[in-house]
């Protein structure tokens, strides 16, 4: 058995553009192995750079979402083990995120989280428009009741 532990080297960069939302993060993955004891034994750290971009619109009373792997990279920061080509697991992690982890996050995105309503007022005609270095929404409100 094998355990991954996943840390930030460092914060996250968002930058924003027209109608789209770029994440830059910096990452470690640390494999261990699990001994028969327990015991965790330190085996390779990989350092992962990846660059996702998120289109958010408003949909009837929801805000939704969806995302773009733009690029994943992988190298081999430490080797307990010996020196090993990491171009394989790059592949197999790419693949394994396009195919599986950013549709399935994709499917709950689109599905959308519910605007906030205040009392006796919703909103209406709302509008998001991701803009260069910031995010601008517009509203009308109803009053109800």
């Amino acid at each position: 058995m094998m355990k991954l532990l996943v840390r930030t080297a460092k914060n996250p960069v968002v930058t924003f553009e027209p109608n789209n939302a770029t994440v830059e993060a910096s990452s470690t993955v640390t494999a261990y192995a699990i001994q028969p004891n327990a015991t965790l034994s330190p085996l390779f750290v990989l350092n992962m750079e990846t660059s996702v971009s998120a289109r958010v619109f408003v949909s009837g009373m929801r805000l939704a979402g969806a995302v773009n792997l733009n690029k994943m990279d992988l190298t081999l920061g430490t080797s307990y083990v010996g020196d090993f080509q990491v171009r394989t697991l790059n592949s197999i992690f790419q693949t394994v995120l396009k195919l599986v982890v950013i549709p399935t996050l994709n499917v709950q995105l689109a599905k959308g989280y519910p605007l906030p309503t205040l009392g006796k007022m919703n909103l209406v005609n709302t509008q998001l428009q991701v803009l260069k270095d910031y995010v601008m929404v517009g509203t009308d409100v109803q009053f109800t009741g």
